[in-house]
Formats: C-alpha cells, structure tokens, sequence
C-alpha cells in the first residue's frame, strides 16, 4: 500500500521512528541497522516501507534501503 515514506524525524526509539509528512506523523518499527542509518530528529529522511495487516493491528514498518525491505519480505514469506 505504502511503497516509502518521506519526511522529518520527530521521534526516535529503540525499534522504531516517527516520521511527520505534512502534519500525520506516522511510526515505523525499524531494525537496529535502520536506526543507525536514520538522521537526527528534526532530519529529513527516507524509509522504504511495508505495511503489515493482521486482524488486530496495522503495523507499517520502515527500511533504510529497499534491499533491507526484500530481505524482510524474503523472511516473512
């Protein structure tokens, strides 16, 4: 649904990101390799995106690259 997601960093934690796009900010768990790779708050950045959903929960997770994305996607299938 989400192929990325651009904006600034407003929020940073140990699995995920809070990215702002024109005022919704949205929260994207990350891996470790992600995180280190994310700017500072206040940053723009990229995150390559896949949106999980279950019967209970709509979780988008964010990916540095797109090959971290494929690699995700490999694991899960």
């Amino acid at each position: 649904m989400f192929y990325s997601i651009t904006g600034k960093v407003v929020h940073t934690d140990e699995t995920s990101v809070a990215v702002s796009c024109n005022g919704v900010a949205f929260r994207c768990f990350t891996s470790l390799n992600t995180l280190r790779k994310v700017a500072e708050i206040g940053d723009t950045v990229t995150l390559f995106t896949y949106l999980s959903v279950r019967e209970d929960a709509l979780d988008l997770f964010g990916f540095a690259d797109e090959n971290e994305l494929d690699c995700y996607k490999t694991l899960i299938s």
